[in-house]
């Protein structure tokens, strides 16, 4: 049934932390991008120039700079008293009807400016089971808000526990543009290409990864895996693996790519994503992948079971099984290629039906519409 219309858009503030492209940036612009401006007006709030800034400016959002840090350490009281103070101003000067936070770092100063002004609250919680105990909850003040927007239904079962209105807590997934063509596949060629996204550093697993595939790297040297992500969040960790690929003098078959915003292209170029993560319930990667006609390989982190199945659309596995059972996964690349190319169509399949952009968006704009009835 078609919503009504009210005269004038409601106005809607989204406060995010950082504007560098990543995964909660991307399903932000998505989100814009789809978003219905005869109904919504959408303002901004961010802490640095970037990616992101560059996205609204093409979308001509308007957008301002408010310094969000770390909440709860007193040391950093004046400065967050001044931030609600900011972001205040800005709700009254621009006639704000809401306060949408793009992920729970953003969420306390965003939520008591909102309540402060007599407006409703919305967070978005997009990392893992480790982030919600009860004390980072109560910090977040996961409770209070108006909704709680959770992109797994375990994390949704998890916060539900743990909050005064669970019926507050909804899952919303983040959602992936659809790959406009056809996937294509490559039987017949000689080389094997994996690929992994994502900022390189120790919660998303890639020394795991790089361990677990040496041996599928030595039995043919045209073999490859691609990391793709930044290096600055973990210098170290980036260090050691370099260190390790050179001591195995894989430094061919092994590449570091950085950050990328040809990401689609590359994942078309591979045969498989591989994803490893302690805390995100679902990474977007995964069903960009899936869109991309991929098969995928992904940690048993609670969440990726809701949206891989395993032995239909890739595999779920314990990288820290002694057997190495990423290595065999790989292996069967050569062997039974056939078989990987059915698990990426049926994939796609499975992304198309449930993980869209509109899919997300629509959700999000009915959640808009009961907050501000």
């Amino acid at each position: 049934a078609s919503r009504p219309v009210s005269a004038t858009p409601r106005k809607v503030l989204i406060t995010q932390k950082f504007s560098s492209l990543g995964g909660g940036q991307k399903s932000l612009v998505y989100h814009l991008e789809l978003l219905d401006r005869k109904r919504f007006e959408p303002h901004v709030m961010v802490s640095n120039t970037g990616w992101l800034t560059q996205e609204l400016d093409r979308l001509h959002i308007p957008w301002s700079l408010a310094k969000f840090g770390h909440w709860g350490n007193i040391f950093s009281l004046p400065r967050n008293l001044m931030l609600v103070a900011q972001i205040k101003r800005y709700i009254r000067t621009h006639g704000i009807q809401l306060v949408h936070a793009n992920e729970h770092w953003v969420g306390p100063p965003s939520y008591w400016a909102a309540k402060q002004c007599g407006i409703p609250a919305i967070c978005h919680f997009r990392t893992g089971l480790d982030d919600l105990t009860p004390g980072r909850i109560r910090k977040y003040l996961y409770g209070r808000f108006d909704r709680v927007l959770a992109v797994a239904e375990v994390l949704k079962a998890q916060l539900s526990q743990h909050v005064e209105h669970p019926e507050r807590v909804t899952v919303v997934r983040d959602g992936v543009e659809p790959f406009p063509d056809e996937p294509r596949y490559y039987p017949q060629r000689r080389s094997r290409i994996v690929i992994n996204v994502g900022a390189i550093y120790h919660v998303k697993g890639q020394a795991i990864i790089l361990e677990q595939a040496i041996p599928w790297l030595k039995a043919d040297r045209k073999h490859f895996i691609l990391f793709v992500g930044g290096t600055r969040q973990d210098a170290e960790y980036f260090e050691q693996m370099r260190q390790r690929v050179a001591a195995e003098g894989l430094q061919k078959q092994v590449r570091f790519l950085g950050p990328r915003e040809d990401v689609s292209r590359l994942l078309r170029a591979a045969d498989v994503l591989v994803a490893y993560s302690t805390v995100e319930g679902v990474p977007r990667v995964v069903m960009e992948a899936m869109f991309a006609g991929r098969p995928v390989i992904v940690s048993d982190t609670p969440g990726m079971a809701e949206v891989v199945v395993d032995g239909e659309v890739g595999r779920i596995l314990n990288f820290n099984d002694k057997a190495n059972l990423l290595s065999q996964c790989l292996g069967d690349l050569d062997v039974q290629y056939s078989l990987w190319e059915s698990l990426g169509r049926r994939a796609r399949e499975r992304a198309l039906s449930r993980y869209s952009t509109q899919a997300m968006c629509a959700a999000i704009q009915d959640i808009y519409d009961d907050l501000l009835k």
